[in-house]
């Protein structure tokens, strides 16, 4: 034989002898819970052992004696349950029996519980499952409704219930989800209420056309509860912004807004018509009469707002990262013409390359009708990219420079860079302060 071929063999013996050592743990462990009077655990263990090892006979003779006494022992516990008045806990200790039963027969072996096993335990899950039912009764009339929704899903949870028990705790369950809605729109609770009243919906595949109607009845009612109408002012920027990205930043920001966000507004928040805010609000209109709370909340009333929201981005901080320095050279230029032309000098200059990481935040802020801060946000973006420019100390245009290397010394080629960058901190800008906008506003509504 092969040195290879016997290093397998040796390995194949080890693991078969591996193989029995864990079987026999498995074993030992079964006796000595099955002494303990811990049959079921001991059942568990032995099937471990058969199943490890099929041939090892005195796991399969113990594992059929102990299952024999669990099953017995946890049929007495079911009975001492019930006459507890724990109908739930009973028919749990038949769920544990079925799954032990499972187990033996998962490893070739079976256990026959006595004749009148099924009816018994039918017996025992019927009463389960109406208990159950009672209990989520009982709590939906004291108001606890989360209590009876789960007593409800409950009973045609594990207890093999049939096809009539399952459809008394489907029509149960969307009763309770109406009845909870209506409750929650009583107390002014519109968005709550909304959100249950969709959840009766989902109880079923197909819902009925009388549950379909009262969703969208209580739905209604709740939108007309609670819908804020929100005026949104044209954004603004501080100096030291706008003396950086320019006035366009502002207004392709406010018009992206109006364009892509203000008009896809959540439930329960409404954006008042932004062509007829910024006619009745002309002067506010790019800081020519300066945004104040009081201006604004004398205005909501022209345009039957509730709320309105001033966006002002209020600082940019622009830094330059991991940034390199190559040296080049290059030849001068002569100045001058005929004779007076001047001398060629070959002078250096820097190439630096790195990254540029933009980091800008705007500040919104609600104000009501009566000129009030009532709430604010901040919403921030942070974009970045790389960057490769020239820096020369005298005039770039003095120099001798091909078509490549005159681009690092362009003007619009730098902004080109910078503006792919600033494009997608406007974007995620935009989004942010519509995010922040609408999570405040509904902060308000419950």
């Amino acid at each position: 034989m092969s040195a290879v071929h016997r290093r397998t063999a040796l390995l194949l013996s080890l693991g078969f002898m591996t193989g029995c050592a864990s079987a026999e743990d498995r074993l030992s462990q079964g006796v000595e819970l099955q002494a303990q009077g811990r049959y079921m655990e001991a059942v568990y263990r032995y099937a471990d052992a058969v199943e490890k090892d099929p041939s090892l006979a005195e796991a399969q003779g113990r594992l059929l004696v102990a299952g024999d006494s669990a099953l017995f022992q946890a049929m007495d516990d079911a009975d001492a349950y019930e006459r507890r008045g724990d109908p739930v806990a009973a028919a749990g200790r038949y769920r544990e029996i079925d799954q032990m039963l499972a187990r033996i027969r998962s490893v070739g072996l079976r256990l026959r519980p006595p004749a009148d096993y099924t009816d018994i335990r039918r017996g025992v899950f019927d009463r389960a499952i109406e208990w159950q039912m009672i209990e989520g009764y009982e709590a939906q009339d004291q108001g606890r409704w989360e209590d009876a929704r789960r007593s409800f899903i409950g009973a045609r949870g594990d207890y093999l219930p049939s096809r009539e028990q399952v459809e008394e705790s489907l029509e149960a369950e969307t009763q309770l989800l109406l009845a909870w809605s209506h409750v929650e729109l009583e107390d002014h609770r519109p968005r709550a209420g909304y959100a249950i009243a969709q959840q009766a919906l989902e109880v079923r595949q197909s819902p009925a056309r009388e549950v379909v109607t009262q969703v969208r009845d209580l739905h209604h009612r709740a939108l007309d509860m609670g819908t804020v109408v929100v005026a949104v002012l044209p954004v603004t920027a501080s100096g030291g912004v706008r003396g950086y990205l320019g006035p366009e930043f502002e207004i392709q920001l406010d018009e992206d807004l109006t364009r892509d966000h203000w008009n896809q507004p959540p439930l329960f928040v409404q954006v008042a018509d932004p062509l007829i805010l910024r006619q009745e609000l002309r002067g506010l209109l790019r800081g020519r009469v300066p945004q104040s709370a009081l201006l604004v909340g004398r205005a909501l009333d022209l345009i039957g707002a509730d709320v309105g929201v001033m966006v002002e981005v209020t600082t940019l901080d622009v830094v330059e990262e991991d940034v390199e320095y190559r040296s080049r050279t290059a030849r001068t230029l002569p100045q001058g013409r005929g004779v007076n032309r001047g001398t060629v000098d070959t002078v250096t200059y820097q190439v630096a390359t790195g990254e540029v990481s933009y980091h800008v935040e705007a500040v919104g802020i609600l104000v009501d009708v009566e000129g009030r801060e009532i709430a604010s946000f901040t919403a921030a973006a942070q974009q970045g990219g790389p960057f490769e420019r020239g820096e020369y100390d005298g005039d770039p245009e003095s120099l001798d420079l091909g078509s490549i290397e005159a681009r690092l010394f362009d003007p619009e080629v730098q902004a080109g860079e910078r503006r792919h960058i600033e494009e997608a901190l406007l974007e995620e800008l935009a989004l942010n302060i519509a995010a922040g906008t609408y999570e405040t506003v509904l902060a308000g509504v419950r």
